[in-house]
């Protein structure tokens, strides 16, 4: 194959709705499902499975026809919410091979696979790989590989896994399809049928004049697709990424537990196309229909990036538990925030850490159980109150050279450990200095002394600070911060130097 030469790729989804329904719903893959136009009695049956076919069950049936020769089949109406979430985990398919992706209107997704022989021994086993990615959405696709879009779309819907047509051997797989594959309107299928024109091969042989004449600029697009000349451009996609996820409920949902089975299904099909992406979720968005009408939304913040289903649902279901919804759900919407998988460069002359990925699930398991603002790094504020700070969120991602120079400017510091909450004592005073202690765990002669330093702070406030700061060396030997709270009129004893 000539490497210069474009190469599209095409995935193609049999039966769309069909393949909605059994991956918003695995269990019933190996049962007869059909899927029917609405959920009228008389409705006709749009796709039916494997299982359903051999019962006789064909498309065109009407919902009454299909139960009559087999009660056990499982019906469903379509679901367009299904149908979107499972194109947009096509799209995510094809964009986890390349960035070049166009949705074609019939439902197609052609993605640009130049250059892929680099990488993949073979077209054949590039065509493996998207149909077992797309596996991994919980899709079943046709891949068709040629170097024009028409000849791709037409490989992907007749192929049985994986079809490749090799540069210049386009008019040759083209010849024996039936013209029923073209894209025409009824009036140009009756004609060409009335002209004896049942095979590709069989319109490309006419002459272009004489077709022209009879069949119009409409004729002529077909006989040039026929012969494998696609003038048509591809336009690939350029509209924002959302990673969204949708269903409709079978029966309303009044109770949380159903509900939060519904969710973890519909999570695990996020976490499987983030992770096709390499990304993480940093939110969470749940809106959940209600019955009549109405909408509960939901908006849940992650501690720390993470695509654990365990971890999403414990943050789901505490916010379910805490806020139940306010009437019957009759469908469920999930959007997720993405941020890039973070990467870890390991140090040759520092421990090795915990995995960044594990190290976030934890930290948001910690959020979820306590809470957002329990959970991070504390920092220091610029404050002149000694016990104010605030906590920021984790970051493991500090270089350890940076950590080695804090550490080693924190060395050549005394430090105070400090005790929270203060511990109250009683001091005894001579000439209104301390010369005793006497507390629960602090007791002692007054060796040496070193104050007062007053704060006063916040004295435009009603809960002002007001102290006299000391710090004493005890009998015992130990050396401890002593302040004197004024407006209080008590001693504490808040931090131990050394």
């Amino acid at each position: 194959m000539d490497e210069g030469r474009q190469r599209i790729g095409c995935l193609c989804v049999p039966q769309m709705p069909l393949a909605a329904l059994l991956r918003a719903e695995p269990d019933i893959r190996n049962l007869p499902v059909v899927v029917s136009a609405s959920d009228e009695s008389r409705a006709p049956v749009v796709a039916g499975n494997y299982e359903a076919c051999q019962e006789g069950i064909l498309p065109g049936m009407t919902t009454v026809q299909a139960l009559s020769l087999l009660p056990d089949l499982i019906v469903r109406p379509v679901c367009r919410a299904q149908v979107r979430s499972a194109q947009a985990a096509l799209m995510d398919v094809a964009r986890s091979f390349s960035p070049r992706v166009a949705l074609e209107s019939s439902g197609e997704v052609c993605l640009d696979l130049s250059g892929f022989t680099y990488l993949f021994q073979s077209e054949q086993k590039l065509g493996l790989a998207l149909v077992a990615s797309a596996r991994r959405a919980g899709l079943e696709i046709q891949v068709g590989i040629s170097s024009t879009r028409f000849v791709a779309l037409l490989a992907a819907r007749t192929a049985e896994g994986v079809k490749v047509v090799e540069d210049g051997a386009e008019r040759d797989f083209l010849a024996p399809l039936p013209v029923t594959l073209l894209e025409a309107s009824a009036d140009l299928q009756a004609s060409l049928m009335r002209f004896g024109i049942e095979r590709l091969g069989q319109l490309a042989d006419l002459p272009q004049r004489s077709l022209g004449r009879r069949l119009g600029s409409a004729g002529l697009c077909l006989w040039h697709k026929s012969r494998a000349e696609d003038y048509e451009p591809l336009v690939f996609e350029k509209s924002f990424e959302r990673f969204v996820e949708e269903t409709e409920t079978v029966h309303s949902i009044y109770q949380v537990e159903p509900l939060l089975f519904v969710l973890q299904n519909i999570f695990q099909r996020l976490s499987e196309r983030m992770s096709l992406r390499g990304l993480t979720a940093r939110r969470l968005s749940v809106s959940l229909g209600l019955e009549p009408v109405g909408i509960d939304e939901r908006f849940v913040e992650l501690a720390s990036p993470t695509s654990q289903v365990s971890t999403w649902m414990m943050v789901a279901r505490l916010a379910l538990e805490e806020q139940p919804p306010r009437a019957a759900v009759t469908g469920v919407l999930v959007e997720v925030e993405p941020v890039v998988l973070r990467r870890a460069q390991l140090d040759l002359f520092s421990p090795q850490g915990p995995a960044p990925a594990k190290l976030a699930d934890t930290i948001s398991c910690l959020a979820a159980l306590s809470s957002q603002e329990r959970v991070g790094s504390p920092r220091l504020v610029n404050s002149h109150q000694p016990e104010e700070f605030c906590m920021v969120p984790f970051d493991s991602r500090e270089k350890s050279g940076q950590a080695s120079l804090v550490r080693k400017a924190w060395d050549k510091q005394s430090a105070i450990k400090a005790i929270r909450p203060p511990e109250k004592v009683e001091v005894h005073q001579v000439r209104s200095r301390p010369a005793r202690l006497t507390g629960r765990r602090f007791k002692g002669r007054v060796i040496q002394l070193a104050g007062p330093w007053r704060l006063d702070y916040g004295w435009w406030q009603t809960d002002c600070l007001n102290r006299d700061y000391y710090e004493v060396e005890l009998s015992d030997g130990g050396i401890y911060r002593l302040y004197h709270d004024r407006g209080k009129r008590q001693w504490f004893i808040d931090g131990i130097c050394g």
